[in-house]
Parts: C-alpha cells; sequence; structure tokens
C-alpha cells in the first residue's frame, strides 16, 4: 500500500462515504438499465442506511482505503466472510434455506425504487445467485459483492490492496474467494493476475424484455487457497 492510503475496516460514519463511492461507480448501461439514470447523490442517500445496517451483521466486512492526511475513503470493498458453525444459517434444513431465501427476496424486491427495473433486477440477481451456488458447491469462501474506487484514485492499486486483504485469510482457512462480473469489465485482467479462475457463466440473452438491447453477461471467478499456507 502506497503510503499515501491507510488500508482498515471501515466504520459504521463511514456509510455516507462508502454509498457514494457506490454510486459513482454503478454507471454501467445494464446498471443504468437496472435503477434508471438516478442521480448519485440521490442514490447515495437510499443506500447509506442500508450500509449502515449491514456493518452490523458479523459475516459482512468493509474494508476502506483512506487517504493517509485526511482520512478520506478514497475505495472499498465489501466482503461476505464464512459464516461460523452454529450460526442459524449454517444449521438451517434445505427447506427452512429456501423459505428464508424467498422471504429475503421478496424483502428486497418490494425495498427498491418504483422507478427501478424490478422484474430485470431480480431476474438478475437471483442468476447470479445460482451462478456462485453452482460454481461454489458449499464450500467454504470470501464473497466480493462491492468494490469501488473514486475516479481520482484509481490507477494507485488500491482495488488490488483491498482484494488481497482477504487473501492470507481465506489461505489459513483453505477457503475459497469468490467474485463475479461482467465478461467486459477491464478488471478481468487484475482478477486473473491476482489468481482468480473462469469457472462458470450467467447470461441475460434478451435485454429487449426488459426494455434494453442485446444480451448481458457475467463471469464467476475463483481464487483457490494457496499451497502451503
Amino acid at each position: 500500500m502506497s503510503p499515501r492510503y491507510l488500508l482498515a475496516k471501515a466504520e459504521p460514519a463511514d456509510s455516507e462515504a462508502i454509498a457514494s463511492l457506490f454510486a459513482i461507480s454503478w454507471a454501467s448501461p445494464f446498471t443504468r438499465l437496472q435503477f434508471g439514470n438516478v442521480d448519485p447523490p440521490m442514490l447515495a442517500a437510499a443506500m447509506a442506511p442500508r450500509i449502515a445496517q449491514q456493518m452490523s451483521k458479523p459475516n459482512v466486512q468493509f474494508i476502506v482505503a483512506r487517504k493517509w492526511q485526511t482520512r478520506e475513503v478514497v475505495a472499498v470493498a465489501q466482503w461476505r466472510l464464512p459464516l461460523e458453525s452454529g450460526n442459524t444459517q449454517v444449521d438451517e434444513t434445505a427447506a427452512e434455506q429456501e423459505e428464508r431465501q424467498r422471504f429475503e427476496d421478496e424483502t428486497y424486491r418490494n425495498s427498491l425504487p418504483e422507478s427501478s427495473n424490478k422484474e430485470l433486477i431480480m431476474h438478475f440477481t437471483i442468476g447470479l445467485r445460482k451462478l456462485r451456488e453452482a460454481s461454489l458447491r458449499g464450500h467454504t469462501n470470501y464473497l466480493l459483492e462491492n468494490i469501488a474506487t473514486h475516479p481520482e484514485h484509481r490507477g494507485q492499486g488500491l482495488a488490488s490492496q483491498l482484494i488481497e486483504w482477504v487473501i492470507p485469510q481465506a489461505n489459513h482457512q483453505n477457503a475459497l474467494v469468490y467474485l463475479d462480473t461482467a465478461s467486459d469489465n477491464t478488471a478481468m485482467r487484475l482478477y486473473k493476475k491476482l489468481g482468480f479462475q473462469e469457472k462458470g457463466r450467467n447470461t441475460i440473452e434478451d435485454l429487449s424484455k426488459y426494455g434494453g438491447e442485446g444480451s448481458e453477461t457475467h463471469v464467476a471467478l475463483i481464487r483457490y487457497p494457496d499451497h502451503g499456507t
């Protein structure tokens, strides 16, 4: 990490800054098809309370890069950590898990802005979940849910540092590190440089059903534990 930046776990007070980073990074045509041309400050204001709530969960970790002098948050990675034995989600039956997931999906759908493309968002969300489950096959894993760097601080290696943060822990637990991303994402080269391998794809073949054009493909990437660690 460059001495210009400090890597640390996020604090609840960082939720607004994290929301702002996510909001300005979600600018792809596919994201706009899902959520419309939402003003980034408005989107950030809507996301911040949810981010603060997620920080209270024991298996969710936000890692941030701060400017050394000002402590301003300029990059963030949102990780979902492995659940510990004894957690209710680990011990629940398949039927209980299905019922919980159905409830969570309905809650998420109801929380979406009325102006959003709810059918597309849910199709995409469920498709990525199925891709993840098929790729991981129940293996213990660290899941990268979101990552963003402020445009003025890109090219400084911050994304690499935020991903590498979990690798020693994953190695220690013999756990996989998982992420998914758009097939045309320029960060694909970075992920493969860090040791990720493609394990599957999920494609929405016809976006015209949702008011768009063409198709959208996301790729599942897995990093396996280093041997001898």
